[in-house]
C-alpha cells in the first residue's frame, strides 16, 4: 500500500498530474499529518515541502478501487475522502472542498482511465482530457516499448577461462540483499524501473532470480535458483546453463526473453546537505532540518624566515661642560662625546630598569672625573 523511503528521493520519470498540500492519517497514531503531495503517473509522492528533493512515502495507486466521499459523515465540516485499496483504507483530508473535488477527479482519472461523472469546469474537464491522454500513452508506451538488447558478448573459449568474477568483486546495480517475499514486494512497488533482480538464496550459498510480469492485471512471479561454483554459475534450468559471471547471467535473461524481462535498477541521487527530518511539536509536520557543518578545506601553514632586528646606530652621549672667567661668565664650552655600547644579544629577556640605572651611573662618573679635572 505504502512504501516508506525516507533516503529515496522522488522520481521524476513520470508526469505531474497534480499537487497539493493533503493530511494523511497515520497508522501508529492515527493523527493526520500534512504533507506536499504530488500525483506523478499512477502514484502519490507525500513530500515535506513542494521544493523538497526527498519524498516520505509513496502510495502506488494499481490497487485503487474506488474513492470514498466522507462528505455524508462529516457532515461537511472536514474535507475527508477514503481511497479503498484492496490492501487497506487510506483516509485523506484536503483543506477545501474544491481541492478535495479535484484530487478525486484526477486520481479517478489516471487509475480508471476515464473523466469522472462530476460536476466540473469546462477547464477543469480539458485537463482531465489532457491527463488521459498523457496517462493512457504512457502506459501503452511501458507495455509495447521493450528494452533495448545489450551488444552481443564476443566470448572465446580462452577469454571464457579468464572472464570468471569474483563473487565480491562482481557488483550489479540489479543485486539486492532481500529475502524471497521482499523481492516479490520491491518488485511490485518499483515495477517502472525494472522487473528482474538478483538476490541471495535461502541457504546464504547460491544465489537466486527473481522476475515479476503483469498480464491482464494478474502478476506472475517467478523464482530461478543459480549454483555457485568455483568456476562458475549454473542456472538451474533445462540441463544447467554455464555462465562466468554475475552479468553473463543477467544478460541471459534479458537475450532469451528479447528484452521482456528488464534488470531492476532503481535510481538514487545524493544529497549535497546533511539533514535530518524532525517533527514540529507543535503543529506536528515533519521538517527537514539543515545542519551545519564546518568546511572540510585544506589549510596550508606558510613559514616565512623571521628577520632578524637590525640594530639601529645610536647616537653617543653629549656632555658639554662650561669654563667661567673671573667674574662668573660662561668663557668657553667644551663638547665630551660618550659613546654607550649596546649590550650584547642574549635569549634572556633585558631589563631596562637595571640598564638605565648602570647608563646613569657611567654618566655621573664621567661627570665628577670632568669636573675633578676642571677643579685641578
Amino acid at each position: 500500500m505504502a512504501t516508506m523511503r525516507p533516503d529515496k528521493h522522488r522520481a521524476c520519470l513520470v508526469p505531474n498530474y497534480y499537487d497539493g498540500y493533503l493530511e494523511k492519517i497515520e497508522n501508529k497514531s492515527q493523527k493526520y499529518k500534512r504533507y506536499w503531495t504530488a500525483l506523478r503517473g499512477n502514484e502519490l509522492f507525500f513530500q515535506v515541502t513542494s521544493r523538497d528533493p526527498m519524498y516520505i512515502e509513496k502510495i502506488n495507486l494499481e490497487d485503487f478501487i474506488y474513492m470514498e466521499n466522507d462528505e455524508i459523515y462529516n457532515n461537511n465540516l472536514q474535507h475527508v475522502m477514503t481511497l479503498k485499496m484492496k490492501s487497506g483504507d487510506i483516509k485523506l483530508k484536503a483543506d477545501t472542498l474544491e481541492s478535495k473535488e479535484q484530487w478525486i477527479s484526477f486520481i479517478h482519472t489516471v487509475t480508471k482511465l476515464e473523466i469522472p461523472n462530476l460536476v466540473l469546469l469546462p477547464g477543469q474537464i480539458r485537463r482531465l482530457q489532457e491527463v488521459l491522454e498523457q496517462e493512457t500513452k504512457r502506459r501503452r508506451k511501458l507495455a509495447s516499448s521493450p528494452p533495448p538488447l545489450p551488444p552481443p558478448r564476443a566470448t572465446t573459449p580462452e577469454l571464457d577461462q579468464n572472464n570468471y568474477d569474483d563473487v565480491e568483486n562482481d557488483r550489479l546495480s540489479c543485486f539486492y540483499k532481500v529475502s524471497r517475499m521482499e523481492a516479490e514486494t520491491l518488485l511490485a512497488r518499483n515495477k517502472e524501473f525494472g522487473n528482474l533482480l538478483m538476490r541471495p538464496s535461502s541457504d546464504d550459498l547460491n544465489l537466486s532470480i527473481t522476475t515479476r510480469q503483469a498480464i491482464n492485471n494478474k502478476a506472475i512471479v517467478k523464482h530461478y535458483r543459480i549454483h555457485c561454483l568455483d568456476t562458475g554459475y549454473i542456472i538451474d534450468i533445462d540441463e544447467g546453463i554455464l555462465c562466468h559471471s554475475r552479468r553473463e547471467i543477467i544478460d541471459h535473461f534479458i537475450q532469451h526473453t528479447n528484452g521482456v524481462l528488464k534488470p531492476l535498477e532503481i535510481p538514487e541521487d545524493y544529497e549535497i546537505n546533511l539533514s535530518i527530518v524532525v517533527e514540529d511539536a507543535e503543529s506536528g509536520e515533519l521538517i527537514h532540518q539543515k545542519l551545519h557543518t564546518l568546511p572540510k578545506t585544506a589549510i596550508e601553514t606558510i613559514s616565512q624566515p623571521v628577520k632578524k632586528g637590525v640594530r639601529s646606530p645610536k647616537k653617543p652621549a653629549i656632555i658639554e661642560t662650561w669654563s667661567l672667567d673671573n667674574n662668573g661668565m660662561a668663557k668657553e664650552k667644551s663638547r665630551t662625546y660618550l659613546k654607550l655600547e649596546p649590550p650584547a644579544m642574549s635569549s634572556q629577556p633585558i631589563n631596562r630598569p637595571e640598564l638605565m640605572l648602570n647608563m646613569n651611573k657611567e654618566l655621573n662618573k664621567r661627570l665628577e672625573q670632568r669636573r675633578a679635572a676642571m677643579g685641578e
